[in-house]
Parts: C-alpha cells; structure tokens; sequence
C-alpha cells in the first residue's frame, strides 16, 4: 500500500492518505492519531471532512480535527474569519472568541468558546483560514471539556498550547489534501 506522508515537526501532525483508498485518510496532531470519520456531502464545490480519535464515535467525541474547502467566496482569510466571528455572537451571546489576522501570510485564526446544548460540556475551537489560490482552506481543531473536570486555568492552557501548534502550522498539508498545492 502507498502512502503519502506529510510531517510538520512543530505541529507533530502527519497526515497519511492511502492511494489505495483515499478514505482511511489520517492526520496526527497534538500527539493523536484522528481518522477520517465523516465528510459533510451537499456542500460542494466546497468540501468539510471530520477526523476524530480512532476511539470515539461521531456523536460522543472530546477531540476532532476538521478539514475545510472554501471555493466560493474568494481567498479573504480575514474576512472569512470576522464571518464566523458574527456567527458566534449571534449564535452564542456572551461566548468568548478572538480573531488573530497576519498580513504577511493572508492567513487568520479565530478561537472560541461555546457551551455544548444539553450538557455540562464546553466546546472550545480553533480554526485556520488560508488562502489557496483564488480559494481558502481551513484547519480546525475541536476539544469538548466537561464542567468541573477540567478548571479555568487549564482550559486556558489548552487554548495557548493549541493557538501556539496552529499558528505556527504551515496549512501545505490541508491544501494538498484538497488538491490546491502551493
């Protein structure tokens, strides 16, 4: 079997597709191996696919990695990312986020918290929008803590660990996954 491997030491995240089958796509991250569990269909041409932890299903994960193809729309990392920041305020009133731009690299991350419905569980979200061309991609890592497990000061170093590991992520991986290259 072939396999295409992509390492990026700072972030420790591989990504492995299968030419014999490009469904058994895995990315590690964070020291974790995520599977390819979902790929959200009906939104083409722009494209969503779920990594989760080979351990948890779909419906009771605490980690997941998500990959995005924006083809419509442009290639305004900012923007996309000040979208979903009026997404959150008015989906989440009161949730805490923030959003990171960097004018030397079009690139821009946005971070937030929100309560998971009917739980005692957060979900905090990092995502990365990158330009691909006259396109964007998206990296996005998702973790759900339960209340009372987990305190404010280590939610606050999971935030730092994850936004240092994306910031510095070089998004080559992402768009080689959708095809886009450099």
């Amino acid at each position: 079997m072939n396999r295409l491997v992509f390492q990026i030491p700072a972030l420790l995240l591989v990504l492995t597709a299968s030419v014999a089958n490009a469904a058994t796509a895995t990315f590690r991250f964070g020291g974790e191996d995520f599977v390819q569990k979902f790929e959200v269909k009906g939104r083409a041409p722009n494209a969503q696919i779920e990594f989760g932890l080979t351990n948890e299903t779909l419906q009771g994960w605490t980690k997941l990695v998500t990959l995005h193809s924006f083809t419509t729309n442009g290639n305004n990392a900012p923007r996309a990312a000040a979208v979903l920041a009026n997404l959150i305020r008015e989906r989440h009133k009161g949730s805490k986020y923030e959003v990171i731009t960097n004018a030397k690299t079009g690139e821009a991350i946005i971070d937030f918290l929100i309560p998971v419905p009917k739980s005692e569980q957060l979900e905090f979200n990092v995502f990365k929008y990158t330009p691909a061309g006259n396109e964007l991609v998206a990296f996005q890592f998702a973790q759900r803590v339960t209340l009372g497990e987990v305190d404010a000061e280590e939610l606050s170093k999971i935030r730092q660990s994850v936004l240092k590991e994306i910031g510095s992520y070089d998004m080559a991986p992402v768009k080689a996954f959708f095809g886009k290259g450099q």
